[in-house]
């Protein structure tokens, strides 16, 4: 079953270690809205709509990515049965290894319930 499949219509609260607070809906198959609601980057949007692909991966765990238009890229593990997220980005920077900048993050993934 696909994340959307299991999960369209909610709002899933990811919260990291690093201080980035998210709330995710699934639009879609293939469409995601994000809403930060702590720490974001300079000039970054507050909510964004990002097409996005998805595999599953383990019983209600998935890894989810997409690319955003400024170049910044998320790859994400959601584990929905435990309630954890981990997540990887990288972005455009001239100064850092591979013209790219990283970020790993760890946190916490809840289902809203409305």
């Amino acid at each position: 079953m696909s994340v959307f499949e299991k999960y369209q219509g909610k709002r899933v609260d990811v919260n990291y270690e690093t201080g980035y607070h998210f709330v995710i809906e699934y639009l879609s198959e293939n469409e995601l809205k994000w809403t930060a609601l702590a720490k974001r980057a300079e000039g970054a949007p507050e909510v964004e709509k990002e097409l996005y692909d998805s595999y599953e991966i383990g019983e209600d765990e998935y890894m989810i990515n997409w690319i955003e238009e400024t170049g910044l890229v998320v790859s994400q593990i959601a584990n929905f049965r435990e309630g954890t997220a981990y997540a990887f980005m990288t972005w455009p920077d001239e100064n850092a290894h591979g013209h790219r900048a990283k970020l790993l993050h760890k946190g916490t993934l809840t289902v809203l319930e409305d």
